[in-house]
């Protein structure tokens, strides 16, 4: 799904004048079914541009990690002078993240909720077609919903297309009814939707993995007492049905599954063919036009230096391989030197953060020591942190690369099975999840609570840097507890504000 096939489809609905609006873009992101829709490769076409708010860099390719990962134990700004103030929980109703995340889901919304109801009223496309369109829309809107909610709480609930000014300005939902929203929505996509493995696409495995963490959400939100969930009325039911749907993709089906080799996970060049790989955005170094039809993650994970090399392997085999190509990085994203040194030292999963480089000739250029960060020698100045290679590129074109985000991962749902079910059958799922990291199997003999909170762990280690940390607290109910290397900004522990722009223009009701 390349953007540059999306662009053209920028159609503008209607233009209605507004300063004082949020989406000052006037709503827009929908086909008019007078002027598009009218064959099934409009249909097609529509559903693409479904898709892309996921990549800008103000939804998922950016402020999701500012929001989810950043705030967490998992990142740190060394005391060295930065524009990121979710290091510090500086941040309120006017933070421009908290904005334009909530805007881009909406315009997601938007696109989706205009696939459901023009492509339903299609005559002219196949029922094969139809079905798989429709699941993907439903797919869509929950999975924006299903940000928007453990984001910020109560939002408003768009069900149909925006048509005017008075559809914009929606009633807020309760929780419980976006949730129930959410569980809808995915319960239909999974009717619709086959199993079909394509980059930057849905399909009834994503669902099912998705419908597995919402379930786990409710259940571990209620039974650790997280804000906002008292009226989930039973965990135990929602730990069953968090179960029964993480097992459908564990067990019933064959198309995904763990990849042995774990730096293959994250290689660039299976990101298309890893089976580990259930819901991946697609950007591409090749492709034109502005950053979210490509990608640049490696240069804001990356160190403040051309010409970077990295060991080839995380399994102590020789030769190097480039980081990203030509260009120097940015050191946006700074992994937290504690969390890095929280991993076991066999665990492959610490060597997934760079802790030395290399020349060209496989020469060892520097390696990195927590007094890096004062040091006068320009090269170690540079790199002043363990720098994540989750995201990376050696043929990236200049600034331009082709590195991806990782939604839904096999492994992701196994340690939510395992989670979901607790020990008596979960220790086989969390077990070869380290074993393919060589870390040691789990403590053995765990009761259920204690086993729960290792999942919990383990999660940290194995989600790591790819957008879920503030969400993974905030249902287990321990941002203020885990957080411990930044001051926690308390009236956002469990729920961000409602942007400002949003609530001068459209109140709660």
């Amino acid at each position: 799904m390349k953007s540059k096939h999306i662009i053209i489809l920028m159609l503008i609905v209607f233009s209605i004048s507004s300063c004082k609006k949020l989406l000052e873009e006037k709503p827009y992101g929908t086909f008019s079914e007078n002027n598009y829709y009218t064959t099934e490769k409009d249909a097609f076409n529509a559903l693409l541009y479904a898709y892309d708010p996921i990549n800008n860099i103000e939804y998922g390719s950016r402020f999701l990690f500012n929001i989810a990962d950043v705030p967490t134990n998992q990142y740190n700004d060394y005391g060295r002078g930065f524009p990121n103030t979710f290091y510090s929980w500086d941040v309120n109703s006017n933070t421009e993240e908290f904005l334009y995340f909530f805007k881009y889901a909406y315009l997601g919304i938007s696109r989706a909720n205009s696939v459901l109801a023009n492509v339903s009223a299609m005559n002219n496309i196949s029922q094969t077609s139809r079905k798989q369109f429709l699941g993907e829309a439903h797919f869509l809107r929950a999975f924006h919903y299903f940000n928007l909610v453990r984001t910020y709480g109560s939002v408003p609930l768009h069900s149909k297309v925006v048509e005017s000014i008075e559809d914009a300005g929606a009633p807020y939902a309760s929780i419980p009814d976006i949730y129930a929203f959410i569980v809808k929505d995915l319960e239909d996509a999974i009717l619709l939707l086959g199993i079909s493995k394509q980059q930057g696409r849905a399909d009834k495995v994503a669902a099912q993995a998705t419908l597995a963490k919402v379930y786990l959400t409710l259940a571990s939100s209620k039974l650790t007492g997280a804000s906002g969930y008292e009226w989930v009325q039973n965990a135990e039911e929602m730990y069953t049905l968090s179960t029964k749907y993480a097992g459908d993709v564990l067990y019933n089906q064959s198309v995904y599954a763990l990849d042995s080799d774990l730096l293959n996970v994250y290689d660039v060049k299976h990101q298309a063919d890893s089976k580990e790989h259930i819901f991946i955005t697609s950007m591409y170094r090749d492709a034109k036009g502005e950053e979210g039809n490509f990608s640049q993650l490696p240069q804001l994970f990356g160190i403040g230096l051309p010409q970077i090399y990295v060991s080839s392997s995380i399994s102590g085999g020789a030769g190097v391989n480039k980081f990203i190509n030509n260009t120097a990085c940015w050191s946006y994203y700074r992994v937290d030197k504690d969390f890095y040194n929280s991993y076991a030292s066999n665990d492959r999963r610490k060597k997934l953060m760079v802790s030395t480089i290399y020349n060209a000739n496989g020469s060892v250029l520097a390696n990195w020591i927590p007094t890096n960060v004062t040091s006068s020698n320009p090269t170690e100045n540079a790199f002043f942190y363990p720098f994540c290679r989750k995201y990376t590129d050696p043929e990236s074109l200049g600034t331009r690369t082709s590195a991806n985000l990782y939604l839904i991962r096999f492994a992701e749902v196994a340690l939510t099975y395992a989670e979901a079910v607790g020990p008596t059958l979960g220790y086989e799922w969390v077990n070869k999840i380290r074993q393919r990291a060589n870390a040691d199997p789990l403590t053995p003999g765990l009761n259920i609570s204690d086993f729960r909170k290792a999942i919990w762990k383990e999660k940290s280690f194995e989600l790591a840097f790819e957008g879920h940390g503030i969400y993974e607290l905030r249902r287990t109910n321990r941002v203020i507890e885990e957080i411990t290397n930044k001051t926690v900004k308390t009236e956002y522990a469990y729920f961000y504000p409602i942007p400002q722009r949003e609530t001068d223009i459209n109140p709660k009701k």
